[in-house]
This record gives C-alpha cells, sequence and structure tokens, in this order.
C-alpha cells in the first residue's frame, strides 16, 4: 500500500471536489501536502492525523490561542476575539468557525451566552467564555 496519496484519491476519500482540495492549497487550509513538480501529494500519516483531529474537534489552529485568550479576559464577543486573537488577521466567517467548533466538541470548552449591549438596546451580542471544567 502506498504512503501518499493524489489529489483525487484524497478527494475520493472524502467525498468532495479535487477543486476544494485546490482552493484549501491556496487559502493554506486543510492537511499538509507534498509537492513535486506539478504532482501534488498528502502523506498517509498526515491524512489519518487530520482526520482524527477534526472527529475529535480540539485540534484546529488557532483553538488554543483562543482558549487562552477567553481564560485571561473570562469573556469576549467575536470582534475582541477577532482583534487579538490569530493576529488579527483571520475573517469573522474564520473566528466563528473556530468557535463553533470549540462549542460543538464533546465536552463543549467554549460557552455562548446572548446579551443585550444595554438595557434600553434591543440589539443583542453573543458573548463567549470557557465552560466550567468539572473536576472529580
Amino acid at each position: 500500500m502506498s504512503t501518499t496519496l493524489t489529489e483525487l484519491e484524497l478527494a475520493m476519500r472524502w467525498t468532495m471536489s479535487p477543486k476544494t482540495l485546490q482552493r484549501w492549497r491556496a487559502t493554506h487550509r486543510g492537511p499538509e501536502y507534498l509537492k513535486l513538480g506539478k504532482k501534488i501529494q498528502y502523506p498517509l500519516a498526515v491524512i489519518e492525523d487530520y482526520e482524527n483531529q477534526a472527529r475529535t474537534n480540539i485540534a484546529f489552529s488557532g483553538d488554543d490561542e483562543i482558549l487562552l485568550y477567553l481564560q485571561q479576559t473570562g469573556q469576549a464577543d467575536l470582534d475582541q476575539i477577532r482583534a487579538a486573537c490569530l493576529g488579527g488577521k483571520k475573517s469573522h466567517s474564520q473566528i466563528q468557525s473556530h468557535l463553533y467548533r470549540l462549542t460543538r466538541c464533546t465536552p463543549p470548552q467554549v460557552k455562548a451566552t446572548m446579551r443585550a449591549q444595554d438595557p434600553d438596546s434591543p440589539v443583542m451580542t453573543v458573548f463567549y467564555s470557557l465552560c466550567p471544567c468539572d473536576e472529580q
């Protein structure tokens, strides 16, 4: 058995378009790959690690930085997290993706709470904070 997968083999394994993998490479997302001339190869060990990380929902780049920031501040809204974490260079949707993973993992590491910005305003803001850990 080969120790690497081609772009087409990985796309078939994950039931996605090869174009998605190409877009991920262009935007520096997805698993690490090797480029030999024009040929793209994905090491099988890297693919398996990436799949395991996706299954546990915790080992994505940036999550640790968000968790550390929330530990220091107690709570923050999306704009505060975006400005303080990941160099301030990630988009709102990228930060929201990190936060979604952190709120949906098992057990959840972050909780989201909606609160009015001021008592007279109907505008609500989502604040994120660390989930209390149950130490037994």
